[in-house]
């Protein structure tokens, strides 16, 4: 049955500092694709409940309880894409979230997070029947930054229907230390509970598929630091079980994944491509061959101009997610196929 969601919604955004606030809803949502926010990037946390569990590090619940620990079957209202099937106004063997009080507040935790997120939102999935439903947001000192009051939210039904499922958020640059989702009578029920990570634990993620060299070693790429907009060292991209003494070059974009064939191999970036230039693997001095050659470059010491190149403009824009992909020569293997790929790492520039 689709939401009864009538009458006017109230928007209050109250100046508390100099940064500015944006809240978001309500909006419908049937699955992670409606949400406002990027939720496919490493930069951002999605709890869905779907393990039945709420162990999203760094946030936890003033009261409640997974809606699977004491309810089963069509009762439970989680949001509609969760079982992979959109549209059909039901999730079968889904989960959710159960304030038996009609109301919740959910709270960042600073320091495990290494600071406070600056997106949050969360879906308001099931209540009473035309009840009004209530989303706050505070700042850091527990200031209001913003209410939005809907009137005649809620269907008849308490099993399952999700026509009437709901996004709310806000975005605020401070950082957003709660949120409070409250319904003016009966218990509340919400889902897809999602916020943007601090950088300091937004992880660099590999994906894709490195090409097996002519000696029978699989190259890896990894990641250490942050990836940041403004420092001049501190993140850096490596790869391992290279060919030595071999040139080599990092590839790097912010067009996105792919898996294209390349060269006999998968090339992992799309389009643009940019280059870190002139390097070499090292290890072992010749004549040995052997895999003991390595690739190694500081990407904010690259941004920064101090290893020379041509860094792309974007490497200095926070929010920014880039690909990297080494490539080196094997000598192994005849021409044009004569390289070694590492797989790709995909990071989020941070401040």
């Amino acid at each position: 049955m689709n939401s009864q969601v009538t009458g006017l919604c109230l928007f209050l955004a109250l100046a508390t500092s100099a940064s500015a606030q944006t809240l978001f809803g309500p909006t419908p949502y049937l699955s992670a694709a409606d949400s406002p926010f990027p939720l496919g990037s490493p930069a951002y946390a999605l709890e869905t409940f779907e393990d039945h569990l709420f162990n999203q590090p760094g946030v936890s619940a003033s009261t409640g309880y997974v809606t699977s620990t004491t309810f089963t079957g069509s009762i439970i209202d989680s949001v509609d894409g969760d079982d992979g099937i959109v549209g059909n106004d039901a999730c079968s063997n889904c989960d959710s979230f159960f304030s038996p009080v009609g109301a919740v507040v959910l709270t960042f935790d600073e320091v495990a997070l290494g600071g406070l997120p600056k997106r949050v939102g969360v879906v308001w999935t099931d209540g009473g029947s035309s009840i009004t439903v209530t989303f706050k947001a505070f700042d850091v000192s527990d200031t209001l930054l913003g209410t939005v009051t809907v009137p005649n939210m809620g269907d008849a039904s308490n099993h399952g229907t999700t026509g009437e499922d709901r996004f709310f958020g806000i975005e605020f640059s401070a950082g957003i230390k709660k949120i409070e989702l409250t319904n003016s009578s009966g218990g509340l029920e919400f889902d897809h509970l999602q916020f943007e990570l601090p950088c300091a634990v937004v992880p660099s993620v590999p994906y894709c598929t490195a090409k097996l060299n002519s000696l029978g070693c699989t190259p890896s790429i990894g990641g250490a630091g942050t990836p940041s907009a403004s420092a001049s060292s501190g993140f850096t991209i490596s790869a391992v079980n290279l060919r030595n003494r071999k040139p080599g070059i990092l590839l790097y974009s912010n067009a996105g994944r792919a898996a294209t064939p390349f060269t006999g191999g998968t090339l992992c970036l799309a389009g643009p491509i940019k280059r870190v230039q002139d390097l070499n693997t090292g290890g072992t001095p010749s004549p040995a061959n052997d895999c003991s050659g390595v690739l190694s470059v500081d990407m904010n010491a690259f941004r920064a101009g101090t290893l020379g190149g041509n860094p792309a403009p974007y490497l200095s824009t926070p929010g920014t997610v880039v690909g990297a992909q080494y490539w080196a020569r094997d000598p192994g293997f005849p021409a044009p196929n004569n390289t070694q790929l590492t797989n790709g790492l995909e990071f989020v520039i941070c401040q």
